[in-house]
């Protein structure tokens, strides 16, 4: 079962490059933000939303070569979609973020969860809490040049299990529902 029963944003006003401040800034298409936004991610000046957080790559690169592969290939993926908008083809790097990479980063995903990626390889035992946690998820998105986060209340969930939905990233992980919202609006307001 799953709930987003709370969903709030918060938006900052600031030059996100360098270049759009007048510095001559640098492209760091390696860190991601871990976001996206719900009409694809992208801008007109092929500013695209990397779905893979500095955390989530640390983590797939300690689980090992079966799960950091497909974050690596995901990775290259997006870097040649900037590659190809800033050579001018920014329809199909358009299609090519919306569709093949998004893919790309669901299976990655998919298959850490699957092989239990973050979480301890020991021999497993049953999570006999209630599910009565929330944990609490953000993303953020870029519209003309101002950043804003979204976030939300994801659960009820079990104890120290994990889960956002599409699009979210995990934050930190509440014992109620009014703890989340609360501690989620102070997260959001010291952005």
């Amino acid at each position: 079962m799953q709930a987003h029963p709370t969903t709030f944003a918060v938006t900052l006003l600031g030059c996100l490059m360098l270049s759009a401040c007048g510095g001559g800034g640098s492209d760091d298409s390696g860190s991601g933000s871990g976001s996206t936004s719900a009409s694809g991610g992208t801008s007109s000046t092929c500013q695209y939303s990397n779905l893979i957080s500095d955390a989530e790559r640390k983590q797939a690169s300690a689980c090992g070569i079966q799960v950091s592969g497909n974050y690596t290939q995901a990775d290259s993926g997006y870097d040649s979609l900037v590659s190809a908008c800033k050579q001018g083809d920014k329809a199909k790097a358009d299609a090519y973020y919306s569709g093949t990479y998004q893919k790309m980063v669901d299976y990655a995903r998919s298959v850490s969860k699957e092989l239990g990626c973050g979480q301890n390889n020991g021999p497993t035992l049953p999570n006999n809490t209630a599910a009565s946690n929330y944990n609490f998820c953000v993303k953020s998105t870029t519209v003309n040049g101002k950043l804003s986060y979204e976030g939300t209340c994801y659960g009820p969930v079990k104890s120290g299990e994990g889960g956002c939905g599409s699009g979210y990233n995990y934050v930190s992980q509440y014992a109620s529902l009014s703890t989340c919202t609360s501690g989620g609006k102070s997260w959001l307001e010291s952005r």
